[in-house]
């Protein structure tokens, strides 16, 4: 990482998803109040010209960054073990301790549960509460400000935890949903390629065993290989004919179906969907169209978002999709996208997108010759 990459903390935000902003959010938050501490520290320390207090708090607010831009747990990229910054804040901690001319212990404590509350778990952090407030006590510090002290410490490491928690659900579950449209995927390829064996591979079959009948018959002379070409023929013709609807969905696209599929799918994946419209008042040709709308723009929305609500819209001549968070624009539609255009174009139908930095619609204008008004 180069420095500038290290030290600016909204680096890649515009470019950045949700959870990657969710990441920054969490680091970057602890490394504004790591600074914060260390201001508050050197300005108490400035009146008195305690500038060893100043420099030892420079030191761990410095090595407090590096931590925690290092940490996973807390939004980090490195997965390397951040001993030497711990080594320079466990010395510049104490330092700031016994070296100081006022009492440190606060800032001590503030800047140390940032750096190392994520490494470590949450019952160490109350130890190490309950073990500072015992230093303090014992450097003669008043009852009350012992207790604050073991309180404050307590506290900033549950907040530490908890924010690491959250961070580590919030990838989880997106990582999820990335695993829930790899399967929609696996599944689509699967019903592909079973249809497929079922469709074709008999008639294929019986083609290599038709045309080595006739071979052997035209190597003898007969006239019987004649008529086995011409079945040949039928049968390549035949699988021809079946592979084309193979390809065109026309044996297992059904909107309701595809509607059906599409909630369940979505509503695994986190995303919150609305259906607007009946099926009823689709023709059978109008219904075939709409169903691959609902397939491809699903899909789209799986691998091209990180949607949370999706909306179905359907009428007579006519099915709109709309989700938000969609991905940035690539400045040109998908081979999905253009190949469920170029299947409208030839029943009649036709196909818009629109996308912003809100939403992003599917809208697709049925066959109007093959619908019927609703009754």
């Amino acid at each position: 990482m180069k420095l500038y990459e290290y030290l600016n903390p909204l680096h890649g935000w515009n470019d950045s998803s949700a959870v990657e902003k969710v990441r920054v959010y969490t680091r970057q938050s602890f490394l504004l109040i790591a600074v914060g501490v260390a201001v508050a520290a050197m300005m108490t320390s400035l009146p008195y010209d305690d500038y060893v207090t100043m420099a030892a708090v420079a030191v761990c607010a410095a090595a407090a960054f590096a931590i925690v831009q290092r940490t996973p747990a807390l939004g980090g990229e490195s997965t390397a073990s951040p001993r030497v910054p711990l080594v320079i804040l466990a010395v510049a901690a104490v330092v700031l301790v016994v070296g100081g001319e006022t009492n440190n212990m606060l800032w001590v404590a503030l800047l140390v549960t940032i750096a190392v509350g994520a490494l470590i778990p949450l019952r160490w952090c109350l130890v190490a509460a309950v073990a500072a407030a015992g230093l303090a006590a014992a450097f003669g510090s008043p009852a009350l400000e012992v207790v604050v002290l073991g309180l404050f410490i307590g506290f900033m490491a549950f907040t530490v935890q908890l924010s690491a928690w959250l961070l580590r659900i919030v990838t989880e579950l997106d990582a999820t949903r990335d695993a829930a449209a790899a399967l929609s995927v696996a599944e689509e390829r699967l019903r592909f390629s079973r249809d497929l064996h079922d469709v074709v591979g008999r008639a294929l079959s019986a083609i290599a065993v038709k045309s080595e009948l006739a071979a052997a018959l035209a190597r003898r002379g007969d006239d019987r290989a004649a008529d086995q070409m011409d079945e040949v023929r039928q049968l390549a013709q035949e699988s021809m004919t079946d592979a084309r609807k193979l390809v065109r969905g026309y044996r297992s696209v059904d909107v309701a179906s595809e509607l059906d599929g599409a909630r369940s799918l979505l509503s695994a994946a986190g995303i919150s969907t609305e259906l607007v419209g009946e099926t009823a008042d689709l023709t059978e040709r109008a219904a075939e169209a709409a169903a691959w709308v609902v397939r491809e723009g699903v899909t789209n929305i799986l691998r091209h978002s990180t949607a949370t609500y999706c909306r179905i819209e359907l009428t007579a001549d006519s099915i709109r999709l709309t989700n938000d968070h969609p991905s940035a624009p690539t400045g040109r539609d998908g081979t999905g996208l253009s190949g469920l255009r170029e299947r409208l174009v030839a029943v009649g139908g036709t196909l818009i997108t629109d996308r912003t930095t809100e939403e992003f619609v599917l809208a697709a204008g049925l066959p109007i010759e093959n619908t019927r008004a609703a009754s």
